[in-house]
């Protein structure tokens, strides 16, 4: 028994029940260090296999981890684009900002060429695409059969089987071909018309040439006469701004074939009237005088000496 307290002496409060208290939050604290040494530094890898890298990032990243090199690889469990293997794996504990490789499927290691016939080419790329592989060199041909702008075949052809990625060429129609009338020589409006009523577009051309045509009328066009186009193809018109004046040769005096040949060089046409009885072979005269100017293309007459 404590002995009694002297009078008037502040009386102390037992030491027992403070000491039980104090070896409690000791242990307490001991162990949640050792639970945070052990496990409560460690996140642990979410379950992602199946989903695609952007579902997987994002979750990974969520859990406080980072997501690492993404490899890929051939799967016939998991679709393609989607995480086939995690490492570490699920389940597995990382320490805060531990990184996770994930490993992406490329589909089947081989696969097979889809049909695309008469499909327009954004859906045949993305046939292809769903498939594991890629649109490749695209050319186009005249089709009476399948529409404007649509899948005419591929090469190779459907049903072949081909790894992952490999590029399929495809032909894509233009439609069905137009013969382009002529239209030189008419107005622009006139022009205008008959190639639109063929089913082209027709761009003119903002510069004029000097050409045989009259002043205003169509000198050239993109495509001749009798030329495939598909419909909605453009057809460019030159504007003809006359023809070129040029100056024209002198040339009496001189033997027929001489003066002939010179006006020829020149960019005329030479025509020859002969005076009867006709023995000379010596140019008398020419209808358009040497030194003057004449449309280029234009005929020029001369005139032989007789007796």
């Amino acid at each position: 028994p404590e002995p009694p307290a002297a009078p008037g002496a502040r009386r102390l409060p037992p030491r027992g029940p403070l000491l039980v208290i104090a070896a409690v939050l000791l242990v307490l604290g001991l162990g949640g260090g050792v639970w945070y040494i052990n496990s409560g530094q460690f996140t642990r890898v979410p379950a992602v296999l199946g989903q695609t890298e952007a579902a997987a990032t994002e979750r990974i990243t969520g859990a406080g981890l980072e997501v690492g090199t993404t490899k890929r690889a051939f799967s016939d469990v998991y679709e393609r684009g989607t995480v086939m293997a995690v490492d570490p794996a699920p389940g597995e504990r990382l320490r805060g900002n531990g990184t996770v490789v994930l490993t992406l499927s490329r589909g089947p290691e081989i696969v097979k060429v889809p049909h695309l016939r008469n499909k327009p080419l954004a859906e045949a790329r993305k046939a292809l695409e769903k498939e594991g592989l890629v649109a490749g060199v695209v050319t186009r041909e005249f089709s009476d059969s399948v529409a404007r702008g649509a899948v005419i075949g591929s090469d190779p052809e459907p049903g072949t089987e081909r790894a992952p990625d490999s590029a399929i060429a495809l032909v894509v129609s233009k439609g069905s071909p137009i013969d382009v009338p002529d239209v030189t020589g008419e107005t622009v409006a006139d022009a205008t018309a008959a190639l639109q009523e063929a089913g082209l577009t027709v761009r003119v051309a903002p510069e004029r040439i000097s050409s045989p045509e009259d002043a205003g009328s169509v000198a050239a066009q993109s495509l001749a006469e009798g030329s495939r186009a598909a419909e909605g193809d453009t057809i460019t018109l030159t504007v003809s701004k006359g023809p070129e004046l040029i100056e024209v040769p002198d040339v009496t005096g001189e033997p027929t074939e001489d003066a002939r040949a010179a006006l020829e060089d020149a960019g005329f046409e030479v025509k020859v009237k002969k005076t009867f009885p006709y023995l000379g072979d010596t140019v008398a005269g020419q209808s358009v005088e040497g030194g003057s100017t004449a449309p280029e293309g234009s005929t020029i007459t001369l005139t032989i000496k007789g007796l």
